[in-house]
């Protein structure tokens, strides 16, 4: 005899049983999956769209003549999204050209005459600074700039 544990149904069977019982989107229990997931309704021609940025969409190609104004569907968060996206891609922009920054003693003056002003114990770290930042005047300036307001080394030097 085969010593062991007896099963009375394989795995397949017992898989099947909990999947009977599972909510395939039937009767009252699946109604909700069934609905449309769709938020906003075209004021225009009526058709409905999931999200205002594809209700924007449906605009441009089904009426062209009209302006789309997210603020009649009460979406004035996607406005100011839109708004911060062509500011970033403006600083981009300003970062594909590089300023051309002075030579190193007229930065270390410059920052030297910032840390008077802003942070005098800052004084004594200016080589440490001037050797950590060594033509990365960049990444120093946004440095400064986040720390004491707009910084810009250029017209300090000048």
């Amino acid at each position: 005899m085969a010593k062991g544990k007896v099963r009375k149904h394989t795995a397949k069977e017992i898989q099947a049983k909990i999947d009977a019982h599972k909510n395939k989107g039937g009767g009252k229990k699946g109604i909700a999956n069934r609905k449309p997931k769709c938020k906003l309704v075209c004021k225009v021609c009526m058709s409905e769209s999931p999200s205002i940025t594809t209700l924007g969409i449906h605009y441009q190609n089904k009426h062209p003549k009209l302006t789309f104004n997210a603020a009649d569907y009460g979406h004035v968060e996607e406005e100011k999204k839109s708004k911060k996206s062509s500011k970033s891609s403006s600083k981009s922009e300003q970062k594909s050209t590089p300023k051309k920054y002075p030579s190193d003693e007229k930065i270390k003056e410059a920052l030297t005459k910032l840390y008077k002003e802003k942070d005098p114990e800052k004084l004594g770290n200016v080589e440490k600074i001037m050797e950590k930042y060594s033509g990365k005047w960049a990444k120093l300036e946004e440095g400064l700039s986040k720390k004491y307001g707009t910084v810009d080394l250029v017209a300090m030097c000048k």
